[in-house]
């Protein structure tokens, strides 16, 4: 019962500070925002909404569209009406002939005397509030370069924390999961940065909190589902449970005394309370929404969660196989085979517990595609981006699965014979 109360509390807490954050970006003085975006049309005027700056491909696209659609909510929020703004998701957009979501952040500028004509409620939205504050001194393109400095110096803290508490090995893995699923684009979206920024800090956090309270981490990953809530619109949420979950698992297996029953049931534990912290903020989103829209929000969402989960002409496979297909396979396998020839000559029957564990977690964006077979159809340029915790998890597991001190000895052994020492 204590426990369930711990939770509880911590659930409100968030509806609190969510809705406060939001409430308190809402009151931002209104004018120095809509001219630094009115500003940002010269930047973005007559651009695509998935242009394709330096590889082409839609894997390397800019998601203009969202960044466009969350420009266009910020510009129609109105310091005059906080509670309307925090909570509906409102914004203007042209009817007829649709050309791209700048055009209609052009519309919108042109007309913020009319009503806003679009409700976008059943999201939280955090990432239009939390980059509100930015607008109040800059505008897009400076936000862009802002949201990669921002990024990269957490990347930079995030690899030290975890090259001192893992090793090289296992940190060139959880990287190049990141890497090869091409996270410089998320680098540069308003859209795509809050899932990748939550997953830095989390790992650090998680880090940071292993050794002082273990039992705190599942707190932790209740916590993280529900910020991954406030902040993301469908785009990469697993990001922010994968790569913690792996992190963990690297922390973890310096207990070679668990019984790997026991590190599962934890992994699971934590995997769910993720899940619970992620779906109950959401849901708590529809309820406190609801009384000020001027339509049936629930039915909004049943119909949204209906099409977004079916499956594409007839078959979730075919949602799998298109998001596996952005991967760059034939260098992932290399990598995979160079680990391999290890993990034959020197294999570690010890880290066998922590490979399927690893494996484990890698499986879970499968799960996610399967569920959301239409969702991950349709938006495959984005939401192929949490393979990268099967990328990591499969390195990881080759990694656990190698005796290193053997290696390391054989390594000796040869500088020797050539030394002559």
């Amino acid at each position: 019962m204590k426990e369930v109360l711990k939770y509880l509390k911590t659930f409100i807490i968030l509806i609190l500070l969510f809705f406060t954050f939001s409430f308190i970006s809402s009151l931002l003085p209104d004018a120095p925002i809509r001219k630094n975006i009115e500003q940002s049309i010269r930047y973005v005027d007559c651009l695509i909404d998935y242009p394709e700056p330096m590889i082409d491909g839609q894997k390397h696209s800019l998601d203009y569209a969202m960044d466009g659609l969350i420009t266009n909510m910020i510009y129609t929020i109105d310091n005059q009406e906080p509670l309307k703004s925090a909570l509906m998701g409102r914004s203007r957009m042209q009817n007829g002939k649709y050309i791209s979501q700048w055009h209609n952040l052009k519309y919108n500028i042109h007309n913020n005397t009319l009503k806003p004509n679009i409700n976008y409620a059943r999201y939280w939205h955090g990432n239009t509030f939390f980059y509100r504050y930015f607008f109040l001194f800059t505008n897009y393109n400076e936000l862009k370069w802002i949201i990669y400095l921002l990024t990269s110096l957490l990347i930079s803290v995030f690899t030290i924390v975890l090259y001192r508490r893992t090793g090289v090995l296992k940190t060139l893995a959880i990287l190049s999961g990141l890497f090869f699923v091409n996270i410089y684009i998320m680098q540069f979206s308003m859209q795509l940065s809050p899932v990748l920024i939550i997953s830095l800090v989390s790992g650090i956090f998680l880090i940071g909190r292993f050794n002082k309270n273990p039992d705190s981490v599942f707190l932790l990953f209740f916590i993280i589902g529900g910020v991954t809530s406030y902040f993301d619109l469908l785009t990469a949420p697993l990001l922010t449970c994968g790569i913690p979950a792996l992190i963990w698992i690297s922390l973890d297996a310096k207990n070679t005394e668990k019984p790997f029953w026991v590190s599962f049931r934890q992994l699971v534990t934590m995997g769910a309370l993720w899940a619970i912290g992620y779906i109950s903020l959401w849901a708590i989103k529809w309820g406190i929404s609801a009384p000020l829209v001027d339509f049936n929000l629930f039915t909004d969402v049943q119909q949204q969660i209906s099409l977004r989960s079916q499956s594409v002409n007839d078959s979730r496979l075919s949602a799998i196989n298109l998001n596996f297909n952005q991967l760059p396979l034939v260098f992932i396998n290399l990598i995979l085979l160079a680990l391999l020839v290890p993990a034959i000559f020197h294999f570690n029957r010890k880290g066998t517990k922590h490979a399927l564990l690893y494996l484990s977690v890698a499986f879970l964006p499968f799960i996610w595609y399967f569920a959301t077979a239409n969702h991950s159809s349709g938006h495959f340029w984005y939401t192929y981006r949490i393979l990268a915790i099967s990328i990591s998890g499969v390195m990881l597991a080759f990694i656990s699965l190698v005796s290193w001190e053997d290696v390391k000895i054989l390594e000796k052994l040869r500088w020797k014979s050539q030394t002559g020492n």
